[in-house]
C-alpha cells in the first residue's frame, strides 16, 4: 500500500478504497439489469490494473495509464459479449474461464515485463485533489445517481432495463437484445477496467499478482446487496470500502487479533450483508437467459 502513507485520515483512505469497488459494481449492475451476468469481474479488474501498470512503465502519465486500463477492460467486455451474448455460451463458464485466463495471463506478462526476479516497480500516481484524493475518485461517486437517471428517465436506459425483464418484448419492438446486452457488457468492462487501473495509479503504485485481492467478487456481492438499485450502490460500496480501510487501520495499530481475520473482514462483512438481504427480491427476471 505504498500510496497510502500520504493519507492521514480514515475518510480519505475509505474514499480511495471505495472508488474501484463502486466503478466495478456500477458496471456490473448495468450489465445484470440488461439480463447478463459476468462473474469474471475480478479478471477484468486485474487486466485493467496490469495494462495501467504497463502503460505507466512505458512512460505514460498516470492519467493516460488510467485510460489504458479502462480501454483494456472495454476490450474484455466486448470479448465476453462475443462469447456469452452473441454466441450464447454459458455466462458462468465464460466468466470463470475469463478469471483464470486473466490471472495467469497478467502474471505471465508481468514476469516478461519485469524479469524473472519479479521486482516490485513503482509507477507515478495521480495527484490529490479535493479532500486529499484525485478528482476521478470523487467522480466515481456520481455514478449511482447518473445510472438511476439513465435507467429510469432515458429511452436507451429503459430499453436496457426492459432487456433484463422482458427480452422478447424488446425484440418485438424492433430492438436487438444482443446489441443492447453487448453494449452493456462493453460499458461494464470499461468501468471494471477503470476500477482496476485506479488501484494502480492511486493506492498501490505498482502491480503484483492478484493485486485486485478479490475486489471483483466483492463488487458482485455489492450488486446483489443493493438489490440491483443504482442509488443503493453508494452505501453498499462505502460499507465494504470502509471495512477494508478499517482493516488497514487496525493492522497499523498493532492489534493482537490474528492477521488473517483482518484480511477476511471485508469478505465476511459482505457475506453478512448478503445473508441479511437474501429474503428480498429485485433481480431482473430474465437475468442469465439467452438473448432471443
Amino acid at each position: 500500500m505504498s500510496g497510502l502513507p500520504g493519507l492521514t485520515g480514515f475518510v480519505e483512505i475509505t474514499l480511495l478504497l471505495t472508488a474501484p469497488l463502486l466503478l466495478a459494481a456500477a458496471g456490473e449492475l448495468l450489465l445484470e439489469r440488461s439480463g447478463t451476468l459476468q462473474i469474471g469481474l475480478e479478471g477484468t479488474m486485474l487486466l485493467g490494473a496490469f495494462c495501467a501498470f504497463a502503460a505507466a512503465r512505458s512512460g505514460a502519465t498516470a492519467s493516460v495509464a488510467l485510460l489504458a486500463g479502462a480501454a483494456a477492460g472495454l476490450v474484455g467486455g466486448l470479448a465476453f459479449a462475443l462469447f456469452a451474448v452473441a454466441l450464447r455460451a454459458d455466462p458462468i463458464l465464460t466468466g470463470t474461464a475469463w478469471n483464470l485466463l486473466a490471472a495467469g495471463g497478467t502474471a505471465f506478462a508481468y514476469r516478461l515485463l519485469t524479469g524473472v526476479t519479479g521486482a516490485m516497480l513503482e509507477v507515478p500516481t495521480l495527484h490529490p485533489g479535493p479532500l486529499g484524493v484525485p478528482t476521478i475518485v470523487l467522480a466515481a461517486f456520481l455514478l449511482p445517481p447518473l445510472l438511476h437517471l439513465f435507467l429510469n428517465h432515458t429511452r436507451p436506459g429503459l430499453v436496457l432495463a426492459a432487456a433484463g425483464e422482458t427480452p422478447d418484448g424488446v425484440k418485438g419492438l424492433g430492438y436487438s437484445v444482443v446489441l443492447v446486452r453487448s453494449a452493456a457488457s462493453a460499458l461494464s468492462g470499461f468501468l471494471a477496467g477503470l476500477g482496476g487501473a485506479l488501484l494502480v495509479v492511486t493506492i498501490s503504485a505498482t502491480f503484483v499478482e492478484g493485486v485486485t485481492a478479490g475486489r471483483g467478487f466483492l463488487a458482485l456481492a455489492i450488486v446483489v446487496f443493493s438489490r440491483w438499485k443504482p442509488l443503493r450502490l453508494l452505501g453498499a460500496s462505502l460499507l465494504v470500502g470502509g471495512a477494508t480501510a478499517l482493516q488497514y487501520r487496525l493492522q497499523a495499530g498493532g492489534s493482537s487479533i490474528p492477521y488473517a481475520v483482518f484480511l477476511a473482514l471485508p469478505g465476511l462483512l459482505s457475506l453478512a450483508a448478503l445473508a441479511v438481504s437474501s429474503s428480498r427480491g429485485g433481480a431482473p427476471r430474465a437475468l442469465g437467459t439467452e438473448a432471443p
